[in-house]
């Protein structure tokens, strides 16, 4: 298997095992009652957007695990950019805090912490200058959320990048269902 495609394949296969691990526990939370928030199934969604530095589009897919505290929601992604001359790949495990339920539009912020690989084109580099790295991510997150038909949600957000390979600033939108 070729050493660019096995890296994110080794991201997507943590990202699922720590999903699966916070699925069993949100099942197992469930069944015991109580009104706790818990960590379940709650949902999917994707995203699309714009980064600053590399300057790319980029799109994703989430998947909102509950809340493991009260309104401390749990949202792992993938995020898949390109452009700028590199491919980015970021997988994170999101949380982030939902300020309040009962607006329309609701206010939400936090973090994540994951994996990045990047990409570079190798007409770029140096001569024998290797063109992938892999990296922790870190990214500060903001944005709005409102809630459409039939439990759709809709939302905007905005990241800024903290590790080294990941981007300074992206902006998005995205949807969730059921």
């Amino acid at each position: 298997m070729k050493r660019w495609f096995r890296t994110p394949l080794l991201l997507l296969l943590l990202l699922a095992v720590l999903s699966t691990q916070a699925l069993a526990q949100g099942a197992a939370k469930s069944t015991s009652g109580g009104g706790a928030p818990r960590i379940g199934w709650n949902g999917w969604g994707v995203s699309v957007g714009l980064s600053d530095n590399p300057d790319q589009v980029y799109g994703g897919v989430h998947f909102d695990l509950g809340e493991f505290a009260r309104n401390v929601r749990f949202r792992p992604n993938i995020e898949v950019g390109v452009g700028d001359h590199a491919t980015l790949i970021q997988a994170n495990a999101e949380a982030t805090y939902l300020f309040s339920k009962v607006q329309v539009w609701k206010p939400y912020v936090g973090g994540s912490i994951g994996f990045s690989w990047v990409s570079i084109d190798s007409n770029r580099l140096p001569p024998g200058a290797d063109n992938t790295d892999t990296d922790i991510s870190l990214m500060g997150v903001g944005g709005i959320e409102t809630k459409l038909k039939s439990s759709t949600k809709f939302f905007l957000e905005a990241k800024v990048g903290i590790g080294d390979d990941d981007p300074d600033f992206k902006v998005a939108a995205g949807w969730s269902w059921k």
